[in-house]
């Protein structure tokens, strides 16, 4: 660990660099406020405002001895420098003193007040700042910033696909436009039972509802995640005036008609892996009892 102390009581302190290192180790950039000189008088102190510096701090630092996740106030530090965040801190931390779970002995923690002021005064950027995201933000805001960030990788109902980096402008329906070629699509008719004709390979079927060029898009998803099986399950991509719209799913087998009802939700982006909320199971038998195609009806409205 190297600090820089060659600055003069009284002068202006230079920027400094603080580096701590373990091995080789994912570090994080963050920024903190250093104080001025101890001796100061309360008069010149007055004057004088905290600097910023730059640290490079090794990621595992900032992460919970118990849970290994990130650290959140109130913490608590044990006599063995055990440090456990508020998540992983028993009913006792209230009294600003509780059990430390890291050593499973009767050992008290208490506050770790100073760790908590370091905390209060870090920043770092975005995790998303590779994908265009340039927001600079509090470590206590990181995890519910990168939540909603507009720059997060997002993620396709389509089986098979990886996703597309996210930015403030792109969309699932975009996604689908520029990225899916190979969808096939089909116009639907407001209230009318259209046949689809899906091949036994489609993943997926496009469907474009509406009249001229007031068009809502849909997005028939072919899912593989059942057992012995398919999941049809319908996703909503563009058109808020068909924001409520009701569908109906029909699958006619030899033996007789699988369907599935619902109301289908508009989705602008995907933070998330894909799940369907109501799917209509179709068999491998019956899926694949149709040489050329399966016979898969869509009704909307």
């Amino acid at each position: 660990m190297l600090i820089n102390k060659n600055a003069q009581m009284g002068e202006k302190r230079p920027q400094h660099e603080l580096i701590a290192r373990c091995g080789v180790k994912r570090m994080e950039q963050v920024q903190v406020f250093a104080p001025r000189g101890h001796a100061e008088t309360s008069a010149a102190a007055s004057q004088h405002r905290a600097e910023k510096i730059t640290v490079s701090v090794d990621a595992d630092l900032l992460q919970c001895c118990v849970c290994s996740g990130p650290l959140t106030t109130p913490l608590f530090q044990c006599t063995k420098g055990h440090i456990s965040c508020s998540e992983c801190c028993t009913d006792g931390g209230m009294n600003d003193e509780c059990e430390c779970l890291m050593c499973r002995e009767p050992e008290t923690a208490t506050r770790c007040r100073a760790m908590e002021r370091v905390l209060a005064g870090l920043s770092m950027p975005c995790a998303f700042r590779q994908h265009g995201c340039a927001e600079t933000i509090a470590y206590a805001s990181k995890q519910l910033h990168e939540a909603s960030c507009g720059y997060a990788p997002c993620h396709c109902p389509i089986p098979g696909c990886v996703g597309y980096a996210g930015n403030a402008r792109s969309s699932l329906s975009d996604h689908v436009m520029v990225d899916h070629h190979d969808v096939h699509h089909t116009r639907v008719r407001p209230g009318c039972l259209t046949p689809l004709r899906m091949r036994a390979f489609e993943q997926a079927r496009l469907l474009l509802l509406g009249h001229g060029h007031r068009l809502a898009e849909f997005l028939l998803v072919v899912g593989r995640d059942v057992p012995s099986g398919r999941s049809l399950s319908l996703v909503g991509l563009m058109g808020e005036e068909f924001e409520d719209c009701k569908y109906r799913i029909e699958v006619v087998g030899k033996n007789g008609v699988l369907a599935l009802s619902g109301q289908a939700t508009r989705v602008q982006r995907l933070a998330r892996p894909y799940q369907a909320g109501a799917f209509l199971f179709v068999p491998d038998a019956v899926w694949e009892s149709f040489q050329l195609d399966t016979p898969v009806f869509i009704h909307l409205k």
